[in-house]
């Protein structure tokens, strides 16, 4: 075997394709690779495709599973907890409860292409801080899907954004990073 130049790897070993069962249950669109995936604690899988983060829970013996499909650019913040092998999903939509993801004892590179593609969504984020530690995010983000950008706004717990003082900092942030960007809005 040839030695590896400085500064390069092996190739890691890849991971087990995904079942066809479960590919099949994902409703993986047309041509939508899985970059990433592995089993849920309590059975179930996570699927991590160039689009979206994809949450197949157990089959049940009811009407079987019901898939959560969640669009990168839905995702407004990620974290990964090795130690209880959990994901920890906050997702853009302030009024949807957190998506906690409880992987088995192979995570794969399911945390790493989590934040790798939630990551590459942003364009330009900045910070209104209203109260204490708590604020709101104004981002400007690409739709994976078609590559438009688009202004989201990500309030903190228990931050209202119709007190006009903080509207009226929120509007004002948007227009600027719409601007920076070419965005009208």
């Amino acid at each position: 075997m040839p030695a590896l130049l400085p500064g390069r790897r092996r190739r890691a070993e890849r991971p087990d394709p995904l079942p066809a069962e479960v590919r099949a249950a994902a409703d993986l669109r047309r041509g939508e690779r899985v970059l990433a995936h592995a089993r849920l604690r309590h059975g179930g899988w996570v699927v991590a495709t160039p689009s979206a983060l994809v949450v197949l829970p157990p089959a049940s013996d009811e009407a079987g599973p019901l898939t959560s499909r969640y669009a990168w650019h839905d995702v407004a913040e990620a974290h990964w907890d090795p130690e209880q092998r959990l994901l920890d999903v906050r997702l853009a939509d302030t009024d949807a409860p957190p998506v906690a993801v409880h992987l088995d004892e192979q995570p794969g590179a399911v945390p790493e292409v989590l934040r790798e593609r939630v990551m590459s969504t942003y364009v330009l984020s900045q910070r209104v801080q209203v109260r204490g530690a708590r604020g709101v995010t104004v981002a400007v983000r690409r739709d994976p899907g078609d590559d438009r950008l688009f202004v989201q706004v990500v309030a903190d717990e228990g931050v209202n954004l119709t007190r006009p003082q903080v509207a009226d900092q929120v509007q004002a942030l948007s227009r600027d990073l719409a601007e920076q960007v070419g965005l009208r809005l």
